[in-house]
């Protein structure tokens, strides 16, 4: 549910990415496939790796065609070239003569697959096989960076402090039902979807709202803006109320991280200083020191937990609304064993024909039940696309929830404050301030990118004339979550000119992002392509309150989504992107406390 964004200018290729949960075949790259049987201990001497390379590149010259020795593509570089300088720690004036060797990255990744792959599999980093009609016990590899994504240090904790303040702007926006309600109806009247889910609140609303206490899950997403000669900033894609996915994802790959780094970093071999001269530092241990830690885990049951208490009543259980055939099953169930095995909470999984099929209400006190249990809190892991709806009883089931006095994460209030033109009309000079004091709205105005709003009102000829003389800087964006919904490039233009003005009130347009981009090791399926990648920055935060007071508001952890260079749309499940975690790099020395400029060192990147 969100959007890697690259821009064309500054030599680099557009490559905007709608992210949302996982998956498709990444193109293009070095692509090295999975050995059938364990690599066992990697860190030999460099003379009996370059043994190994010179075996692999006899195979490899055979295949000069270009076809593939095994499942192995020839490396467009040597294996292994000097270690730097910088690197060792070491003044190029007292070097050795005979410098060791650094394995290139493409060959760590071939030398280091297995291991990664098996040390994913076996620590929840899974899916539901695409087809497991004979087995159902079947599971695939989650998509998954063998390797961290560096990002400035400085920028990361900028936009962990962001977190509560998106809590606090999300619940005061969802309790302001007119300006919501007036932001949202031009939208509503262009777009089908948006239209329910209002006139739903408003259905609501009118009953009686039985339960004022509403639990967030959200996730603020980002992209690093690079342009040229200038301080990395985040720039915020979008921010999501419902189905805020893969945070159990990023816990375990933020551990394969930790392993790999630790494990096959930290020694004097090849595939070691490979793996240092990548991330251009002098030890292993300043590797692990860069890998900030990631609670989402702990926070996110933690919240849920919360919320069940404070519903009172003993033995009431969480309920998880599901899409039918749900593949992403692991990210899911790693959130259901945490809040049974720290905090003992009960949860039951159901789509949302299921809940219509069985669930019922009590007329009078409001208390949803399902199975004779009653239900505490209603987690949404579906509802946010129009394709969750495929009959009117899907519908029915989610008017009843909200009709009921379980604690909705989220309530359907929260949920519409997620939409597209929410965010763009929260941009709006002095929309902040409405929410929140000044001080705290130029915290958050400060990581906005460019946001219009289109259709009738919103004075939108000049800025529809700029997009369509230069599609490549901007984002058309609809009101969907999930992924592949967004336009880019020439089809920016394409598709204002086909809208009239009237259906363009269901999109907005969004500067486009600027991010550099940097050699990344991508794993899928088994195998593994080193290319060009660039990422997006997940940070979620937990709230719960009744409108007067905050029970619990805090940061809950990151996610890191990489995508390679040249693909505008898609997410982890959708199948575009891996899932990676972040190093952190410190900042220059010689820059005043405070910079956001990061240390320039050798790692792999591309300009």
């Amino acid at each position: 549910m969100s959007s890697l964004q690259v821009s064309q200018q500054h030599g680099r290729k557009p490559a905007n990415v709608l992210l949302g949960n996982a998956g498709a075949s990444i193109a293009g790259g070095t692509k090295l496939g999975l050995d059938n049987s364990s690599r066992g201990h990697l860190d030999a001497t460099t003379a009996a790796a370059k043994e190994a390379f010179s075996q692999f590149e006899q195979h490899s010259q055979q295949n000069a065609s270009g076809a593939t020795f095994g499942s192995v593509m020839k490396p467009a570089s040597p294996a292994f070239r000097p270690a730097s300088p910088q690197a060792k720690g070491q003044d190029s004036a007292v070097m050795p003569v005979q410098a060791k060797t650094a394995a290139t990255i493409e060959f760590v990744a071939k030398e280091l697959l297995t291991p990664a792959v098996q040390y994913a599999e076996l620590h929840g980093l899974l899916y539901e096989a695409k087809s497991c009609a004979q087995d159902k016990s079947m599971a695939s590899q989650c998509p998954v960076a063998m390797l961290p994504f560096p990002i400035p240090e400085q920028a990361f904790h900028d936009a962990v402090a962001l977190s509560v303040l998106w809590n606090k702007l999300v619940d005061s926006v969802a309790r302001d039902l007119p300006w919501l309600y007036a932001t949202l109806e031009p939208a509503a009247q262009a777009d089908p979807f948006t239209g329910r889910l209002l006139k739903m609140s408003k259905e609501i609303h009118a009953e009686g709202l039985r339960q004022s206490l509403m639990l967030g899950i959200h996730r603020s997403d980002y992209m690093l803006h690079e342009p040229s000669n200038c301080v990395p900033q985040f720039l915020q894609v979008e921010l999501n109320t419902i189905a805020s996915s893969m945070a159990s994802h990023s816990v375990n790959t933020g551990g394969l991280h930790r392993y790999m780094l630790g494990r096959y970093a930290s020694g004097d071999d090849a595939i070691a200083l490979g793996i240092r001269q990548h991330f251009g530092v002098a030890s292993g241990k300043e590797l692990l020191q860069g890998l900030p830690e990631n609670d989402a885990l702990q926070k996110i049951p933690a919240a849920m937990a919360w919320a069940n208490r404070a519903y009172s009543v003993p033995g009431s259980v969480v309920l998880f609304v599901v899409q039918e055939g749900e593949k992403n099953f692991a990210d899911q169930r790693w959130l259901e064993y945490a809040l049974w095995e720290q905090h003992g909470v009960s949860v039951i999984r159901r789509s949302l024909a299921e809940i219509h099929s069985e669930a019922w209400m009590d007329s009078s006190t409001g208390k949803l039940c399902l199975a004779d249990l009653e239900v505490s809190v209603v987690y949404f892991r579906a509802g946010y696309s129009p394709d969750d709806y495929s009959s009117e009883a899907d519908w029915e089931a989610r008017t009843l929830i909200e009709r009921s006095l379980a604690i909705k994460c989220p309530s359907v209030d929260y949920q519409l404050v997620g939409a597209k033109k929410v965010q763009q009309a929260l941009a709006h000079r002095g929309a902040l301030e409405k929410f929140m004091v000044q001080a705290e709205a130029a915290q958050l105005r400060r990581c906005f990118a460019g946001l219009w709003g289109l259709g009738p009102g919103e004075d939108d000829a000049s800025i529809i004339e700029q997009a369509c003389k230069a599609p490549e800087a901007f984002v058309l964006k609809p009101q969907r979550e999930g992924g592949g919904n967004n336009f880019y490039g020439d089809q920016v233009a394409v598709k204002l000119q086909e809208l009239s003005s009237d259906e363009r009130s269901a999109y907005i347009l969004m500067q486009r992002i600027l991010p550099k981009q940097q050699n990344s090791v991508m794993t899928r399926a088994g195998t593994v392509h080193v290319m060009p990648g660039i990422s997006e920055f997940g940070f979620y935060s937990v709230y719960l309150g009744d409108g007067k007071r905050s029970f619990l508001s805090e940061h809950a952890g990151h996610l890191v989504r990489t995508k390679a260079e040249g693909v505008d749309e898609g997410g982890v499940a959708a199948g575009y992107a891996v899932i990676s975690s972040p190093f952190l790099e410190k900042c220059s020395k010689d820059c005043a406390q405070g910079c956001e400029a990061p240390v320039i060192r050798s790692r792999s990147s591309t300009k």
